[in-house]
């Protein structure tokens, strides 16, 4: 965890581009069973809704997606690269979303969560989530599915 303090001191957000997706999808890939295919993020993309990157002197640590549309906000995808997890950064993009969905003029944002993902569930409680569903078998998982626990929080 020596390179933590160094990479944080230099973090920036920027819009994803198309050139960007090879190795965004290697971070995807390494970091979920079932992550987003290529037709996904590129619809992303070339649609209406906010990708964003967090990188460090060029080396892209995640990246989040949001829709915004009628004030309300979705976020979509968040996702951080498997060497730099749990060092603050998934809380960082979800702040940074946060903040963009409200400049956008929502006043609320939906997520959804694989039941099984306590770490991120508690992540979302911690920053001022609550569950108001379940998504019945709405996640792939192997052969069968996984529910979701759908989540919310008011932007201000």
């Amino acid at each position: 965890m020596a390179a933590t303090k160094p990479f944080q001191n230099k973090m920036k957000f920027r819009e994803m581009l198309e050139s960007d997706l090879t190795q965004v999808l290697v971070i995807e890939r390494n970091a979920y069973s079932h992550p987003w295919s290529d037709g996904n993020f590129r619809d992303s993309l070339t649609g209406n809704d906010e990708v964003w990157l967090l990188e460090s002197e060029g080396i892209i640590l995640g990246h989040g997606i949001i829709s915004v549309a009628v004030g309300e906000a979705h976020l979509l995808n968040i996702c951080v690269a498997s060497n730099y997890q749990r060092q603050g950064l998934g809380r960082h993009i979800i702040r940074y979303l946060i903040g963009r969905s409200q400049a956008l003029g929502a006043d609320i944002m939906f997520l959804e969560v694989r039941e099984s993902n306590a770490a991120a569930y508690a992540l979302y409680l911690s920053e001022g989530y609550e569950q108001i569903g379940v998504r019945k078998n709405y996640y792939p998982l192997g052969i069968s599915r996984e529910n979701a626990i759908v989540m919310s929080r008011p932007i201000d």
